[in-house]
Formats: C-alpha cells, structure tokens, sequence
C-alpha cells in the first residue's frame, strides 16, 4: 500500500511538472504565428541581408478566398520588415486571421537584395485545416504529414535570380538640362527598394538588378521649368549576367482640358477628377508602366490636367449631387471610366454626368435601441484598364509626387476614406451618405460593440453588409438592426 501511495504521490508530481511546463510554454508562446522564410539563389546558397517586406495576405480555404493588404492598424502584429540571417533565415510574425475567424494561409511579401532582382512571392505558411473543419480534412492533413513527414511546416524557398545590367541612354539630340531630373518607370516599381536605379552621368540611368524576364519601361525627364518629358513605353527581355543598352528619345508631355456637362448646375461644388493613363499596346495585367493624376473642378465645371503620357486615357468625376457615368466595361456592378486616347495633342473633353442618391440609414441593436456613433459607408468601385479596382474617387493622388517625394509621395495604393461615400450615426441613430452613385446595391455599418449580421453571397462567401435599391431624384431610407460583435464570428467552418 505505501508503495501504491508513493508511485501515486510521483505520479502527481510529474503531472504537475508537466503541467506547470506546458503553461510556461503557452505564456511564452508568440502570440501570432511566426513563417519562418529561407532566401536562397540560383545555386541554393543561402542569401544574407535581404530584406523582406510583407504587405498581403490571403486565407487558408476558399470561403472568403483573395488577396487582403496587410495594413498595420487593422491588425494584431504589422507587416514590419525583417532582413535575412546568415543561413537566409527570417522570421515573420503574421496575424493568424485574416479578419474575424478567418484563418491566415499564405502571406505575400518583396523581397530586396542590392547584388539581385527584386521579387514578390506568395507563401504557405499554414497548412493546419481550420478550425471547424470535417473529419475527412483532417484525415486527409495527418495522412500527407505520414507520407511526407514534416515535422513543422517549412515553406518553399525564395529563390533570388541574379538581375541583369541595364542603361537607358537619352538620345544624343534630346536636350538634358542641369536642372533637370531622369526617372524610370517599369514593371517592378511596386515592390522594390528605392535605390533600384542609379545615375552613373547625365543623361543616363542604370540598374544592375533588372529582371531577366520580359519587363515595360518608361523613362521620363522633369526639367526645372516643371514641364514632363516622356519616352514611348518599350518591352525589353535583359540578359541576366549582361551589360544591356537602350537608347530613348523623349516627347513633351500631353494636357487634357475638360468641363462636366450640362447636366451639372453651376456653380460646381466640391468637384474632383482622377485620370488614368495606360500605354497603347500594353495589357494592363502586364503591369506596365502607368501614370495617374487628379486635380479639383473649378465651380464653372472646367478642370485642366497637365503633364500625361500619351496612351490610353480613363477619366472619372464627382462632385455634390452628381457623379461620371460608367464608361465601356464587362464587370455588373463596377464602375468603369470614360476612355479617350491620349495621342500626340492635347485634348479637349467633355464629361457626362448623372445624379447622384442620398441615403439615410437608421441604426438600432437588436433590442431597438438606437446605435449612437456607428459609421454606414459604402464602397462604390471603379475599375481601371478593366483590370485594378478600387474605391471611386480614393485614389486622389499624383504619380509624379511620389518621384519628387511630394506630399502624397507615401501613397500606398490602399484605399482613402471617401466623405461621400459615409456618415455618422448621431443620437437618434441616423446617419446621412450624401453622394452615392445610383446603382450602389449595399452598404456597411461600423460600430466598436456591434456588427450588421453575416450574409451568404452567391460565391459562398460570407460578409456583413445590407442590401439596399435606390432610387434616384430622391432620398432613400433604411433600417438596420445590428448584433453584438463576436456573437457569431465569421469563420470557414
């Protein structure tokens, strides 16, 4: 009996040890999931000093599947740089939702190196089946860690290429002032570091870092006078390991001169106009080189936008109480602008114009008590080169500024709230959206203790918005009850 006693009393006491360890690892356990990340070259051999920059996630199934920005203040940990050990090891924390319970899969991040071409890779970082899922996932999960046996889930390594020479020369009969500045425009400018082109002389740019793969470029010149000067956009495959050589000429920048139509009274208030060019006979899921600007609408409805690249020109316009109408386009639902070429003269538009629709939403919670504080906002897209969509009219910012380090020079490309487009609950819980396009088919609320209820969409996505039909020449109204937040988390099971 005094031996079933002390094997029991030893017994306990490892369970305690036990126990006691398993809570020191699960306090000191990262809060969010760590990738560990290997960049390697051609050869294999480990690249140290890159620096990995995540920007994008994407969810482990496809409920709620695409690609989501990773922006800092919408997450638990941010999407901070991290560079490369000597092993070209590094390790990334990313948020283990994408939003709500939807589990993170794939994070997508650039990665930089001064002695390679930039890449921007996505990676599996989660190969667990999410919470919720059937047996027969999990099944099938344990069977391929048995026939592979991994012990931990590495990811697949990013595999630098040795970039090639290049130098853009200016032809010997375009003028180059000392006051003026040289840029390149070309595929890759989205995710590389800014040192990828240097200056070796005047007149001249050079990377040693351009991808071997077929690319755009575009070089322009901005001389002191402020005028823009633009080469034609060329395709060129560079020759990894080669000393490659272009030769460019340069035109002068083009001016598109508008007006809103008549059907805008004037004088025009709070008026605004972004335009969009993309080079002739480039696909634009080919990203090639773009350029895009906006300016405000005078109150007598005309607008001038200076300093363009010949191309193809996409144009839209709002101000109070009316908006652009939709332009040639496949998607239903999107907004597509006006299109215009843009050849060797400056141009002279009109824009057609239709009402806009304002909408009062009233705001309760599932007792009827009204939500004080809530923001209704919807999302009216538009879509450039049939291609990249983003919120109508948040995207008032100039390419060139982000050469010149100007102002809006830090610009993202994420979306900028749009006034427009939201209001704010006030006691009673109504909120005013002044200035929505007539064919908006649902909203948001955001509240910090509640949510709108999760609908299914037609894809099997489930997302929280309210439908609404509006009609235009008069203030539509709505009501929406709202729930309290994590009543019923979205998640892919």
């Amino acid at each position: 009996m005094k031996k079933i006693k002390l094997w029991m009393a030893l017994l306990m006491a490892v369970l305690v040890v036990i126990g006691l360890i398993l809570a020191l690892l699960i306090k000191t356990s990262p809060k969010q999931p760590i990738a560990l990340l290997r960049v390697v070259d051609a050869a294999g051999k480990p690249v140290a000093g890159a620096v990995i920059r995540p920007d994008g996630l994407r969810p482990k199934s496809a409920i709620n599947s695409g690609h989501y920005s990773w922006i800092a203040k919408n997450f638990p940990v941010g999407p901070n740089p991290v560079s490369t050990d000597d092993h070209g090891h590094a390790r990334v924390p990313y948020p283990k939702y994408v939003f709500e319970r939807i589990e993170t899969g794939q994070i997508g991040f650039s990665v930089n190196h001064p002695d390679f071409a930039p890449d921007r890779p996505f990676r599996l970082v989660a190969t667990r089946p999410p919470a919720g899922a059937p047996w027969q996932a999990w099944a099938d999960y344990f069977w391929a860690r048995i026939r592979h046996k991994p012990l931990i889930v590495r990811t697949d390594p990013v595999v630098l290429q040795q970039g090639a020479t290049l130098k853009l020369l200016l032809r010997r009969d375009i003028v180059h002032p000392l006051d003026a500045q040289l840029f390149a425009q070309d595929s890759t400018e989205g995710y590389r570091d800014t040192n990828f082109w240097t200056q070796p002389e005047r007149g001249v740019l050079m990377t040693r870092r351009f991808p071997s793969s077929k690319q755009s470029v575009r070089v322009f010149q901005v001389r002191g006078n402020g005028s823009l000067w633009f080469s034609d956009v060329f395709s060129l495959a560079a020759g990894a390991g080669r000393t490659n050589v272009a030769i460019v000429g340069l035109k002068p920048a083009l001016a598109v001169h508008g007006q809103l139509d008549n059907t805008v009274p004037r004088p025009v208030k709070n008026g605004r106009v972004v335009a969009h060019v993309w080079p002739l006979g480039h696909k634009p899921q080919d990203s090639p080189p773009q350029w895009h600007a906006w300016t405000t609408i005078r109150t007598d409805g005309g607008f001038d936008i200076a300093s363009l690249p010949p191309g193809v020109l996409e144009i839209v316009a709002l101000c109070d109480g009316f908006v652009s109408t939709n332009g040639p386009g496949e998607s239903p639902g999107i907004r597509y602008p006006q299109k215009h070429l843009l050849g060797t003269n400056d141009l002279n538009i009109t824009i057609g114009m239709e009402p806009t629709v304002r909408l009062e939403v009233n705001v309760a919670d599932e007792k009827g008590n009204a939500l004080e504080g809530s923001i209704a906002s919807a999302s009216p897209n538009v879509r450039y080169g049939d291609w990249a969509a983003t919120i109508l009219l948040s995207d008032c910012y100039n390419t060139l500024n982000r050469y010149l380090r100007q102002p809006d020079a830090e610009f993202t490309g994420s979306s900028q709230p749009v006034p427009d487009f939201q209001g704010r609950t006030d006691s009673s819980g109504l909120a005013v959206i002044p200035n929505l396009p007539a064919d908006v088919n649902e909203f948001s609320v955001e509240h910090p203790r509640f949510v709108l209820p999760a609908v299914l969409t037609a894809a099997g996505d489930q997302v929280r918005v309210a439908s609404v039909s509006l009609v235009p020449g008069q203030t539509n109204r709505v009501s929406v009850e709202l729930e309290p937040r994590g009543r019923s988390p979205i998640k892919q099971y």
